[in-house]
């Protein structure tokens, strides 16, 4: 046999009523909805006051865009080291503040790739990593195919830059942007 089930009058008083998100009843329910936009407007202006400023990192640089660069290494006449002078002219690119150019095929003899930051007043410490090509043009008649490296201090104007080699022979460099 099978039970029959009473129904409970308070259960289907509350089926029958219509649902309100915000508790009963549902006139005061709609006041409350057009106050949310205005709520949520409030605790967003809060949260932002909190959080502070969006980082510099993330945005464009006064320095962005495409540079020429003119890297000049005159004669060095030192007493061991006759090393002859040399003037090479190389594309960089600039994004985020970070520069990066390169002369020749990376890997081969005759390459360079000078990179590094420009701080937000102009100034920078790149780095420059190159592969010797004609020993005549290096510092001792350096083996060609042999790796190195220096630092180059710089200052960036808006459209303008120059920078000389901190270590060993004088090189200059001169920025230009397009």
């Amino acid at each position: 046999m099978r039970a029959r089930m009473t129904p409970n009058p308070s259960i289907e008083r509350t089926f029958q009523r219509p649902l309100a998100p915000f508790g009963p009843p549902l006139t005061s329910n709609v006041r409350q909805l057009k106050e949310i936009p205005h709520l949520m407007k409030s605790f967003v202006y809060i949260a932002l006051a909190l959080l502070g400023p969006v980082p510099a990192f993330a945005q464009e640089s006064k320095f962005d865009g495409t540079w020429n660069v003119t890297m000049t290494c005159p004669p060095h006449n030192a007493e061991d080291d006759d090393a002859k002078g040399y003037i090479h002219r190389f594309p960089a690119e600039v994004q985020k503040s970070r520069v990066r150019g390169t002369h020749g095929k990376e890997g081969e003899p005759g390459w360079h790739y000078i990179h590094g930051k420009i701080d937000e007043d102009g100034t920078a410490t790149l780095r420059l990593d190159g592969i010797v090509n004609n020993p005549k043009y290096a510092i001792n008649e350096a083996q060609r195919g042999k790796e190195y490296s220096y630092r180059v201090k710089a200052q960036f104007e808006a459209s303008s830059g120059v920078g000389q080699r901190l270590t060993g022979r004088l090189c200059e460099f001169k920025f230009a942007r397009q």
